[in-house]
């Protein structure tokens, strides 16, 4: 059992260690000693006994010594080499691999390289927790918005948030005759086919008529001017200029503008409050449920 639990021990040690094919990771000569045993030769001396003869020849016990050398044994201590890896500076280990390390919290990014952030489409900066301005867009906001006539355009796509009067991809085309508005979407409402302002919706009257929409005739022989512009039941407010106050369900310069979703009330200041994909009337916010909903809101 115990030496299963090494053999894993040992197996999840492989697993866990730093891949040298990785660029990220620098490799290092360590110094290590280990006990070794080693061999030496030792002399010896030996003494041997041989007869010798006295002088009246008999045999007399005569030692002699000689020196002999011998293998032997001993404990010492090696210093060796080993190569070992880490990551490289600017680097650390996560997950059996080498990251870069940035400082600073890339905000609206990543960190691909020691202290550089990688910014997401639409910012910029060192931590990428800058926006890009109006007239910039896409990573780093080093793509130029190409709109027309001062039209912002997304950060993430570029696309061109036309104003009012204006269309087509890159805002340089006014709205098409009789359309007016934010895409040129309202039909311009004026009577006996009279041209409207693209951008407000104002009816430009030809000679011999006036009003908002061009609907009162002026007196014969003489040219009249409309002393109110307010379209859709808005009033002028004071009544000597031509400040428009608008009713439920309108809003812009002179009240030619429909609340957009979610909006309502006078000058489209109400917030509708609908769930559950329920919309709301532009005039008094009553809700009008989806199907399968029911409830005030």
């Amino acid at each position: 059992m115990l030496l299963r639990a090494a053999v894993l021990a040992v197996h999840a040690g492989l697993l866990a260690a730093l891949r040298p094919g990785d660029p990220n990771v620098c490799s290092y000569w360590e110094s290590f000693t280990a006990p070794v045993k080693e061999s030496y030769t030792k002399p010896h001396v030996v003494t041997s006994s041989k007869p010798c003869p006295d002088g009246l020849g008999l045999p007399l016990p005569c030692p002699q010594q000689r020196v002999v050398y011998r293998t032997e044994y001993r404990q010492a201590v090696r210093t060796d080499y080993r190569r070992r890896y880490q990551c490289c500076q600017g680097y650390y280990e996560s997950r059996d691999s080498c990251v870069p390390h940035c400082s600073q919290e890339c905000v609206h990014g990543r960190c691909v390289a020691p202290e550089l952030c990688q910014c997401e489409p639409g910012w910029r900066g060192p931590s990428c927790s800058s926006e890009c301005d109006e007239q910039s867009w896409g990573p780093d906001c080093g793509q130029r918005c190409l709109c027309h006539h001062g039209a912002p355009c997304d950060p993430l796509t570029g696309v061109c948030s036309c104003p009012p009067g204006f269309t087509d991809p890159l805002c340089r085309q006014p709205c098409p005759p009789g359309t007016y508005g934010q895409g040129c979407h309202l039909s311009c409402p004026c009577h006996h086919q009279a041209p409207c302002n693209a951008s407000t919706g104002a009816c430009l009257c030809p000679p011999g008529l006036s009003g908002p929409l061009c609907q009162v005739p002026c007196p014969e022989g003489m040219s009249c001017t409309t002393p109110c512009p307010c379209q859709n039941g808005g009033i002028c407010h004071p009544s000597s200029t031509s400040t428009c106050v608008c009713p439920h369900g309108w809003m812009g310069e002179i009240c030619s503008m429909p609340c957009p979703p979610g909006r309502f009330g006078p000058g489209c200041q109400g917030e509708c409050r609908c769930h559950n994909g329920g919309h709301c009337d532009p005039h008094g916010g009553q809700c009008q449920c989806a199907p399968g909903f029911t409830g005030e809101q």
